[in-house]
């Protein structure tokens, strides 16, 4: 896979665990997401409206239904898991589904270097969420962060086949639209003071909105280029990008766990670079 995509994947996944932080630290976080959702994707629309096809609305709209269910379900997960358990597991999981998706659905045929990769990264991600647990921690099945793994899984696919029958800007405007639609039902039901908390949450939600949009924006760039189960499982640079700054700012220890864990996943990643 070229250095260059790679690089493109390292910069989205910056800006990806600077959202997610800033989702951690919402107070609303179902009402942020939500915001953060509709915003970029109402404010782009009017410029491609005359590019989009019912075609492309119906991907969109199958894509929304896993977009929804994923921020739904990462605003609920903060409230349960710490960013260090939930955020490796769930998006170390993903790359290896999307990888079995891709095959079946997509005919991708990784070659047996970019399945030893995949088979890194994952592994490498699965520790470190594993090993952060708690002191004491009783171990059980991390459900929801799997449950989530999944649901990215699905959005990956079907947004990979969306980039390839429209332009990325195009399509993620879209299913923006789409998934904020989506989302709507739930928010106003599960908030009683939903003007009021709009109000709260729409600065940080303007923030989220343009650091999502952007970061997610260039990995479907990406997946115009190069196989799906290559970027997704680069993508997972963002878990090193995570430990560092939970190290830094949040003051968590990066220690033995993270560090082999962060070597698998960079061990992956030039495996991509050199032979994927």
């Amino acid at each position: 896979m070229p250095l260059s995509v790679i690089a493109l994947i390292a910069l989205s996944g910056c800006i990806h665990v600077g959202w997610n932080l800033l989702l951690k630290g919402a107070t609303a976080r179902n009402v942020s997401t939500w915001l953060a959702v509709c915003l970029p994707g109402l404010v782009s629309l009017p410029f491609v409206w005359q590019e989009s096809t019912q075609h492309l609305w119906l991907i969109a709209g199958g894509s929304a239904i896993f977009q929804a269910a994923y921020y739904l379900l990462l605003a609920y997960g903060y409230e349960h898991y710490d960013l260090g358990v939930l955020y490796p597991i769930a998006r170390g999981v993903a790359p290896l589904l999307s990888t079995i998706w891709a095959m079946v659905l997509l005919a991708e045929r990784p070659n047996v270097y970019g399945i030893g990769a995949v088979l890194l990264i994952t592994s490498g991600t699965i520790w470190i969420g594993l090993r952060n647990r708690k002191p004491g921690e009783r171990a059980t099945v991390p459900w929801l962060p799997l449950l989530v793994a999944l649901v990215i899984s699905g959005y990956t696919i079907v947004d990979a086949y969306g980039t390839r029958v429209s332009s990325p800007v195009v399509y993620y405007s879209v299913c923006m639209t789409c998934t904020g639609v989506a989302m709507f039902p739930y928010i106003w039901w599960q908030t009683p003071q939903l003007r009021k908390s709009i109000v709260a949450e729409a600065p940080r939600a303007v923030l989220i909105g343009i650091g999502s949009y952007a970061s997610y924006l260039i990995v479907l760039s990406c997946y115009a280029i190069a196989p799906v189960s290559y970027v997704a499982a680069a993508r997972e640079m963002s878990i090193i990008i995570a430990g560092v700054v939970g190290w830094l700012w949040l003051k968590e220890s990066f220690g033995a766990t993270r560090l082999i864990g962060a070597s698998a996943v960079a061990a992956g990643v030039i495996l991509l670079v050199l032979f994927g």
